[in-house]
């Protein structure tokens, strides 16, 4: 096998095992597409990977490959490619790159790339490295072959889609589905309390949430389960009973409006209707001060 300094260079470029996203092709490496990293250098002898199209009448335009690891579909990555000749259809679920990104033309004439989309979540593997080689007639220890387009061969790796979307630190946090680390709870008030801070106390054990209301305040009771429905037959039919959800609720007036000393010479306050000019003079405020300042 041939190797050379463009092995080094492409695993440099491409550090990580993410799934690849998005593939585009153009004709100027300048105007290659914001997100994406060009493949402009053969894998095996580190020769320009122009993927052009030889011809005796017209030179054609150069052709490279650009892939991402960021950009293309939310949630989607790149499974599978190959090169098809222009006498077939691609198969169902494969799209073609069949035009420039940065010119609007024609890929090639004989030969085309395709590629398959899949959801991320659906997927176990996906490719993580797309390779150029000029010389090499079948693909490299670790790549599978896509195909030979117009003398130089396109090869692929596969990678896991889920090791790539797990962080090792996140691993270690959750391992075997384990829940979360709990937040530490708060220090305990300083002893005795205070008219801000009053103590609670533990004698209940360690409790997470203290429900305080006042001495007297009714309970709820649970509420009544509905009655069991009665089977229905052929000759009969019968409707489920629903349960309500002020069923339970105690309905009582408020304890202060009970207090026998005080019920007498309770008075409820008399609303008085006002004009609005009565309004206006009783809220009024000029807001000078605020201005002043």
């Amino acid at each position: 096998m041939l190797k050379s300094s463009a092995e080094h260079k492409i695993l440099k470029l491409l550090p990580n095992n993410k799934p690849i996203t998005a593939i585009q092709i153009v004709e100027n490496l300048d105007k290659c597409p914001k997100g994406f990293h060009p493949i402009s250098r053969t894998y095996d002898q580190d020769q320009d990977a122009d993927l052009r199209e030889s011809s005796i009448f017209k030179s054609s335009s150069a052709r490279y490959l650009c892939v991402s690891k960021t950009e293309g579909l939310p949630d989607f990555v790149v499974q599978e490619i190959f090169v098809l000749t222009d006498k077939f259809n691609p198969p169902r679920g494969f799209s073609l790159l069949n035009r420039t990104v940065d010119s609007e033309q024609k890929a090639w004439k004989k030969k085309q790339l395709c590629y398959k989309l899949v959801n991320a979540k659906e997927a176990k593997v996906a490719i993580t490295d797309i390779i150029v080689c000029s010389r090499l007639k079948k693909a490299p220890e670790g790549f599978k072959l896509a195909g030979e387009l117009n003398g130089v061969t396109v090869c692929f790796k596969m990678g896991n889609v889920q090791d790539s979307q797990t962080s090792p630190d996140a691993n270690s946090r959750n391992v075997a589905g384990s829940p979360p680390d709990r937040p530490s709870r708060p220090a305990p008030p300083l002893a005795g309390g205070g008219p801000m801070y009053p103590s609670i106390g533990t004698e209940g054990g360690d409790h997470d949430y203290e429900i305080l209301k006042p001495p007297g305040y009714p309970t709820r009771p649970a509420p009544r389960p509905p009655p069991p429905v009665p089977r229905q037959n052929s000759a009969t039919a019968t409707t489920v009973s629903t349960v309500n959800n002020l069923d339970g609720v105690p309905f009582v007036i408020n304890p202060k409006f009970l207090n026998s000393s005080t019920a007498d010479r309770f008075q409820f306050p008399v609303i008085r209707a006002k004009t609005m000019q009565q309004i206006l003079n009783e809220y009024d405020y000029p807001f000078s001060v605020e201005r002043q300042t």
